[in-house]
């Protein structure tokens, strides 16, 4: 009886068991678990938690977190212009605001306007270039009105360029074209090719000279025994209201007229500070008394072209434009004291004789040694925020600048007046680009 006793509660205890095995199967099923599961979207790692009973991961993703495949090598389809070039390839449709240097206008409208715009697909379009100045470009991009801002002085604190608050490390500096820029003049017919020495233009924009008979232009140009020096000569005898010099600077803050002081300041005996400020208004800076200021380049080419007498700086470029081809350039000399007219060929040298070390704060290639070296070139510069606010427009951003500094250069600068961008110095502007991020990825090598 014992024993069929110690069965039955054996049985019922073992019957207890399980019935308290099942319930507590019931009760943990309810249990819901937290899990965090991983999965690469266009090689970048998306983070998910999935909150189930089995803690499992979604479908798709995994609990072991992903490396993201190492970006593309920038193969040698980039910067080609051609079918596989990730230049021409965008996550979205971005429309990109512009402004800045007058001196890079020609550039950057065939290049973002027209048959031969930076469109990638249809999916990129551009503000129109009001072309405001090198000021305007660097205030607006720290400001953040626009995506590039264009500049012929990068920003920095030393050169007095790097906009009040801003901090210079937050920011991306492109070289964007080689160009030049000429003296240009208004005497008419039969006094082409005046020659001007540095120290002549100086003296003209301090006041010190204010007639083309001058005897020291007169003698610049092979005295009256020349028919230019003779020419020169018979303004003054002859009375002739263009024989006062007009001088024409800009009204604005601008990268043209940094060029124009800093040439002035290495080879003229300037003694103005090189500056890209208003060199005339309140300040009165030049010292020449019959004065008159331009917007921009194209408001100095067709206020020299206006002004009989006048005399200005304009970009090469702007000689290409129709209604600028009348315009007269002065011949100057380069460190050897050889007489130059201006050419692409000689702006060229000037950029290979300053050889490829270029950076925001090495950038000047005025009167570089050298012969038949062109003493008043520059760079230009395209300036871009560091961290990127969109995805799609901040690559938008760096693909066209990655395609313009190197296919545009070739299909596109000689014809608007620049000479191609040595390729060490592209290969810099490349460089440069691939600091520029969003959340922390670099958005030139991604395939989109």
């Amino acid at each position: 009886m014992k024993n069929l006793y110690r069965s039955l509660v054996a049985a019922l205890l073992a019957l207890t068991g399980l019935l308290s095995v099942t319930a507590l199967s019931a009760t943990a099923s309810t249990v819901t678990k937290t899990v965090t599961c991983y999965k690469l979207v266009n090689n970048k790692v998306h983070t998910v938690k999935f909150h189930n009973a089995k803690g499992v991961c979604g479908k798709g993703y995994s609990k072991h977190k992903p490396t993201p495949k190492p970006p593309k090598p920038i193969g040698n389809l980039q910067g080609t212009g051609k079918s596989g070039d990730i230049d021409l390839v965008v996550p979205g449709s971005s429309s990109l605001a512009i402004n800045g240097s007058s001196f890079d206008a020609p550039m950057v409208g065939v290049t973002t306007s027209g048959s031969t715009a930076f469109s990638a697909g249809g999916k990129v379009a551009f503000s129109s270039y009001p072309a405001a100045g090198s000021g305007t470009g660097r205030t607006a991009i720290v400001n953040g009105s626009i995506n590039i801002g264009f500049s012929d002085q990068p920003m920095t604190p030393g050169s007095g360029t790097l906009p009040s608050g801003a901090t210079e490390s937050n920011f991306v500096q492109v070289p964007y074209i080689l160009g030049g820029a000429v003296v240009a003049y208004n005497l008419g017919s039969g006094l082409d090719h005046v020659k001007l020495t540095s120290n002549e233009v100086a003296k003209i924009y301090d006041g010190q000279i204010t007639e083309w008979s001058n005897p020291a232009i007169v003698a610049t140009n092979g005295g009256t025994s020349t028919a230019t020096g003779k020419a020169l000569h018979a303004l003054y005898r002859s009375g002739a209201s263009k024989n006062t010099i007009k001088v024409i600077y800009r009204g604005a803050s601008s990268g043209t007229t940094f060029a124009f002081t800093d040439w002035l300041n290495n080879s003229g005996g300037s003694s103005h500070k090189v500056s890209g400020s208003v060199m005339e208004g309140s300040g009165n800076a030049w010292g020449a008394s019959n004065i008159l200021a331009a917007a921009n380049n194209a408001a100095m080419a067709t206020d020299v072209n206006a002004n009989p007498g006048s005399i200005g700086y304009v970009e090469y470029s702007y000689l290409l434009i129709p209604g600028n081809a009348a315009i007269q350039t002065a011949d100057l000399q380069d460190r050897n004291g050889q007489w130059l007219v201006p050419t692409l060929a000689n702006i060229g040298n000037a950029g290979a004789a300053a050889g490829t070390n270029i950076a925001p704060d090495n950038f000047s290639i005025v009167n570089e040694p050298g012969s038949n070296v062109w003493p008043l070139a520059t760079y230009s510069w395209a300036l871009v925020a560091k961290n990127q606010p969109n995805e799609a427009t901040g690559e938008a951003v760096v693909k066209y600048l990655d395609w313009e500094t190197h296919y545009a250069q070739g299909a596109l600068a000689s014809a608007e007046g620049y000479v191609p961008l040595p390729a060490a110095v592209a290969a810099y502007a490349r460089s440069q680009l691939q600091g520029v991020k969003f959340n922390g990825t670099v958005l030139l090598t991604q395939s989109s």
